[in-house]
């Protein structure tokens, strides 16, 4: 019966994942897009130490779900293979590096997304990747670690996370 649960918490953690960080993408969609955006829903990845897989499904989710209405078209669809790829490396360096965990996760969806921008819109690819660079670092980093900080140091959450 334990496995049930544990398996119904992770479904409902992946699922609010995916529904907060869709949300924020849509609600804050004029600053979420193209070459200059703070993708504040990018906080979210400071979670994923904390929550670990269930986070890393549910943001990857929510990531797919959140580029739904992109400007960019159907091809913004694919970042949410970047984007799992960087979690991954967000999960994977959790108990080393958080801070480069997320640096990672910046640096490759900031490639991806100046990739699209280039081929797409045919902006210059340096010049994209420095301006999408600071604008997801600021989101995954400059809010996301402070919401890790938090998340680690408080006993809010006991009951819905164990040891990562």
């Amino acid at each position: 019966m334990g496995g049930i649960r544990t398996n119904a918490r992770g479904l409902t953690i992946a699922a609010l994942f995916a529904a907060s960080y869709a949300a924020l993408v849509y609600l804050l969609a004029p600053i979420s897009f193209l070459q200059i955006q703070v993708r504040v829903a990018n906080a979210l990845m400071g979670a994923v130490p904390t929550f670990g897989m269930p986070a890393v499904f549910g943001i990857a989710l929510g990531v797919f779900l959140g580029n739904v209405f992109s400007p960019l078209g159907p091809i913004d669809l694919l970042s949410a293979a970047p984007s799992f790829a960087g979690l991954l490396a967000i999960y994977w360096l959790r108990k080393k590096s958080v801070l480069l965990g997320l640096a990672i996760y910046s640096l490759i969806i900031s490639a991806w997304v100046a990739l699209m921008l280039h081929l797409i819109l045919g902006l210059p690819y340096l010049a994209s990747l420095a301006y999408v660079l600071a604008g997801v670092s600021a989101a995954t980093i400059g809010l996301g670690y402070p919401l890790h900080l938090y998340l680690s140091r408080s006993g809010a959450l006991k009951g819905w996370v164990r040891d990562r």
